[in-house]
């Protein structure tokens, strides 16, 4: 095995930058206290806290509204989802999402649905775009809350949050709207005082912060009730103790991935066009999955490499000290095609060839030719060894 990895997998996780942890190393050692009343050290980390919310608010544009801390961006979505429907009537209840949404919305949803909640599972085009018109369609009386990933996790589509916002809220304002934000937040600007959405929802691992940490973004958290029951000192949404270096290390990284998000997008965007260029000019065959470039989230490029399948190309690439991912069956403990690529009409073939190339701040051109000069060898061996090539070709 390499040493040195060549890594293409930033949607998975990211390294945690070491200006971050630096930030963080006080809160485990000589300020290791919690928060509490009445004593110097609780009202010192008390303050911590509070400053760690303040600059998040501020990164997304308010100067007021709450942070609540969680361990993930999949808690962060559940704690929203269930918070608001937790004493509902759930058989006059109705929610909306679409079918290429992240995992910690739909299966919630899934959950209600069998409750007794109507859900609409919304259609999208072939790039993943969310069908607006089947959207206001969708909106009656009853609907509580739309939840919408604004990054897609496979295929990179930034979904249009502000006309499903303006759609939603013109209908009825009373409408909550989850944004699950943990994909967009190196790459898209986001300014929630321009934005009429309810909550965002974002993972510190997903942009150079701590592992196990999360955060929900809320304009009023007065609409959730809490689903977790303990000692509250900083939240009824999240008792018991604090992960107070968490906190810090997740409000700074928030920080810095606002405050570099230009050159993010420009680092990846030249990587992007300088991998695609390269990708197309040596491998025939082969297909986008998602928007075009240019259209697309900077730091994602998804294609389907026909006659292969993705789960070995994978494998190979990681013999050579290459990570990326796939959305292969194989790759996934349920064995079914990629849920996201079978809902914008990819068949099996293209679902089962399909490779994930997610950038990030530590890649370089030089490392795209060694991907791709490991690459081209690797599809032309599988190719020739597949029954795929050679049911379509008629051999």
């Amino acid at each position: 095995m390499r040493e040195e990895r060549i890594y293409l997998d930033h949607y998975r996780t990211t390294p945690l930058r070491e200006e971050i942890f630096e930030k963080m190393k006080p809160y485990y050692s000589n300020r290791f206290w919690l928060p509490a009343s009445f004593t110097s050290t609780g009202t010192e980390i008390s303050e911590v806290i509070e400053e760690s919310k303040n600059k998040i608010l501020e990164a997304f544009g308010l100067n007021k509204g709450d942070v609540i801390f969680t361990s993930g961006g999949t808690l962060a979505n559940n704690l929203v989802i269930h918070g608001l429907l937790r004493d509902v009537d759930l058989n006059h209840t109705h929610l909306i999402t679409s079918k290429v949404d992240h995992l910690s919305i739909l299966k919630p949803y899934e959950y209600y649905r069998k409750k007794g909640a109507r859900v609409s599972f919304l259609n999208t085009d072939e790039d993943g775009y969310v069908a607006l018109d089947e959207l206001k369609a969708s909106l009656n009386e009853e609907t509580k809350l739309v939840a919408i990933t604004y990054v897609n996790h496979t295929i990179g589509t930034i979904q249009k949050v502000k006309e499903i916002a303006e759609i939603v809220k013109d209908y009825n304002e009373k409408i909550r709207i989850l944004v699950d934000g943990c994909e967009a937040i190196n790459s898209v600007k986001i300014d929630l005082s321009q934005l009429n959405i309810d909550f965002l929802t974002l993972s510190g691992h997903k942009i150079y912060g701590p592992k196990g940490t999360g955060a929900v973004i809320a304009k009023n958290t007065s609409v959730l009730k809490p689903m977790i029951f303990g000692f509250v000192e900083t939240s009824p949404h999240t008792p018991g103790a604090e992960n107070v270096p968490g906190i810090v290390g997740i409000s700074e990284a928030v920080k810095l991935a606002v405050e570099s998000r230009e050159r993010y997008v420009k680092h990846c965007s030249d990587i992007q066009h300088y991998l695609v260029d390269k990708m197309e000019k040596n491998i025939p065959d082969i297909v986008l999955n998602g928007p075009k470039f240019g259209e697309r989230a900077v730091d994602n490029i998804n294609y389907s490499i026909r006659y292969v399948e993705g789960e070995s190309v994978t494998l190979f690439l990681d013999f050579e000290g290459i990570v990326v991912a796939t959305g292969s069956a194989c790759a996934s403990s349920d064995l079914k095609v990629n849920y996201i690529l079978s809902a914008i009409g990819r068949t099996h073939e293209l679902a089962h060839g399909s490779i994930r190339l997610t950038l990030g701040w530590d890649n370089t051109k030089e490392q795209v030719d060694i991907f791709v000069e490991k690459l081209v060898p690797i599809v032309e061996r599988l190719r020739r060894q597949s029954t795929i090539n050679r049911i379509t070709a008629g051999g």
